[in-house]
């Protein structure tokens, strides 16, 4: 029980894995959508996609609803995101935009400085 432990040596062995190799990326069916919203009737498909795990680019420059139906649709896009664990991000008046999972958005802004 106390002795000494028998020592076995291996041999190392290595494998080269580079003929087992799979593509990098995976093919998904995702994709970036570019949606013009109009209505407030447009949250439906717009939520389908993202759950799909679209990316979604939301141009709300046709949007003919008022100020206060356009604030209610962008909690419930907020909402959205949350659920998929996504982000969710106002670049401007007009446009928005909602990532699924996984997918982070990072606004940035690029100032020159003259010399």
């Amino acid at each position: 029980m106390f002795g000494r432990k028998e020592e076995i040596c291996r041999e190392k062995v290595f494998v080269d894995l580079s003929e087992y190799s799979e593509p990098m990326h995976t093919p998904s069916d995702a994709r970036i959508k570019v949606v013009e919203m109009t209505s407030y009737r447009d949250i439906k498909p717009i939520t389908d996609m993202a759950y799909r795990g679209n990316i979604l680019i939301l141009d709300f420059s046709k949007f003919a609803e008022g100020d206060a139906v356009r604030s209610e649709m962008k909690k419930r896009l907020t909402d959205i995101a949350g659920d998929l664990s996504g982000a969710f991000t106002e670049v401007s008046d007009r446009l928005m935009i909602l990532s699924p999972s996984g997918l982070n958005i990072d606004k940035c802004r690029i100032t020159y400085r003259e010399k």
